[in-house]
């Protein structure tokens, strides 16, 4: 079975509680009902929504000891919630494929066959298409579509340089292609297996508030953008 990486929340580590703990606690009385807190998934959404813990990230210019998981869901929920996308399934999703990016492994466990391929353009996936079946087609349909909400979430600018300089397409384009990836995805059966069903529904009906709450993020994270 195939990886996709579907949750933040799930891959929180202990370095992560180490600093959910120091933003929210003054001192370490509390610290083992904390962890048992954090040990338990609706308790461990309850801390990681902290308008403290938001703080101390927002706050904090210098590079921060968390995990890409911890650092995305905070900010992709907050800013999807300004959106008014309040679904805790669809933050957790979307931070995911952002962590992914964010490590320079945004395909992991999704190349149907060739390892050696950079998917920036939309033809890359046409092209990767051909001849699969339509178990590899469901990966390659996902990869597409996490790959052209981050670059479009994240990236508008270079996409946009990149048409006006080079004749790629437009920004309108790989948001399009977005959409059709994702509603294509929600009708394969193995988005039942993998719990996606309804998620990719969702990204493709919203996928215009998305794209924008993640603007605003890379904005407010100038980093992203460079």
């Amino acid at each position: 079975m195939r990886h996709l990486p579907t949750s933040c929340l799930d891959h929180l580590t202990p370095t992560d509680f180490i600093f959910i703990q120091k933003a929210l606690l003054n001192d370490d009385s509390h610290s083992e009902a904390l962890y048992s807190l954090f040990q338990d998934r609706e308790s461990r959404v309850t801390l990681v929504e902290h308008d403290k813990l938001f703080e101390a990230i927002d706050e904090n210019a210098s590079p921060l000891s968390i995990s890409p998981e911890l650092y995305f869901f905070v900010l992709v929920r907050r800013h999807l919630k300004d959106a008014e996308i309040d679904e805790l399934h669809i933050a957790d999703y979307v931070a995911a494929t952002l962590a992914a990016h964010s490590i320079g492994d945004p395909m992991t466990g999704l190349q149907p066959t060739r390892e050696d391929l950079d998917f920036t353009y939309h033809v890359d996936f046409i092209e990767e298409m051909e001849g699969l079946s339509n178990y590899d087609r469901f990966f390659l349909q996902v990869q597409c579509g996490n790959s052209f909400m981050a670059l479009t979430g994240l990236f508008p600018e270079f996409i946009e340089n990149h048409a006006n300089h080079k004749g790629a397409p437009h920004l309108n384009y790989y948001e399009e292609a977005a959409r059709c990836a994702f509603r294509w995805a929600a009708k394969h059966p193995l988005a039942n297996e993998f719990d996606l069903k309804n998620v990719y529904p969702v990204l493709a009906d919203k996928f215009d508030d998305t794209k924008e709450a993640l603007n605003h993020l890379a904005q407010d994270y100038i980093f992203l953008s460079n």
